[in-house]
């Protein structure tokens, strides 16, 4: 099953990634900054690139003989929208244990666990603030 052209494939989140932590980057400044997280040749590296580019996922620019790269989406919307389409495929009433078995999964620091509490709080307050306006 292939992704829509809208998602990233685990490969593209790789390059996608990459591009985030710095940019823009060189064909081979892309491949130095993944370093070890990808065992793929120059060819795949590049070919990946022009995939990501097509896509709208990045965009390149023309500096002398190289391409720079940079990202054209942001991290966070294509996290949005990689869980758009997970949420899509899952009941509603299975979401908490869903999100759930992903905290645990990712076996978060106490400080990531945090930010994440606080961020359900809040959202709790929002909610409770909505429905005292009705």
């Amino acid at each position: 099953m292939h992704p829509h052209k809208d998602q990233l494939t685990p490969a593209e989140w790789i390059v996608m990634n990459a591009l985030w932590e710095r940019s823009p980057m060189t064909l081979s400044e892309t491949i130095a900054q993944i370093g070890t997280r990808a065992a793929w040749n120059y060819k795949t590296f590049a070919a990946y690139l022009a995939i990501l580019e097509k896509k709208g996922f990045i965009y390149a620019e023309k500096r002398g003989r190289d391409k720079l790269y940079r990202p054209a989406v942001s991290k966070t919307k294509c996290i949005a929208r990689e869980s758009r389409s997970v949420m899509e495929k899952i009941e509603a009433r299975s979401m908490p244990l869903m999100v759930t078995s992903m905290v645990q999964a990712c076996n978060l620091s106490l400080e990531d666990l945090k930010e994440l509490h606080d961020a359900l709080t809040r959202m709790l307050e929002q909610e409770g603030n909505h429905e005292n306006d009705t």
